[in-house]
């Protein structure tokens, strides 16, 4: 008969793949619903606990985006001649976007294999029509 392990010995499992990260109960309800999808829409091994902070704040970013997307759409760009604060806002949240999403290898650049892609491109001297022969 197996013994159960001591409560205060971690068990990990080595069989299997690793346990996605799970969204921090801080996190908004919209926060929260983009944690989910991006961490589900990633392989299970992209992801390790020390990337949390950085995926914590990559999903604010796009929540806030999306935030300031909305008001620009229905208050417009210009408010009584004024420029709109939620242009300054949108404009920060997208870069933080793009900067977080190089660092969480979420973007088409920071996923590719410089080995491979050199290999796929055709060379300068290469006929298109050949390319695929």
């Amino acid at each position: 008969m197996a013994e159960n392990p001591p409560a205060n010995v971690a068990a990990f499992a080595v069989d299997g793949p690793p346990p996605r990260l799970n969204p921090p109960s801080t996190l908004t309800a919209a926060e929260r619903a983009l944690f989910v999808e991006i961490v589900a829409a990633c392989p299970t091994k992209h992801f390790v606990a020390s990337d949390l902070p950085l995926l914590i704040r990559y999903v604010e970013a796009l929540a806030l985006a999306d935030k300031a997307a909305g008001h620009l759409h229905t208050e417009g760009a210009v408010i009584k001649g004024k420029t709109s604060p939620w242009l300054v806002v949108l404009e920060k949240c997208q870069r933080a976007v793009v900067a977080l999403s190089m660092r969480l290898r979420l973007s088409p650049q920071s996923r590719a294999d410089p080995k491979t892609l050199q290999r796929n491109q055709l060379s300068p001297f290469a006929k298109p029509w050949e390319a695929h022969g």
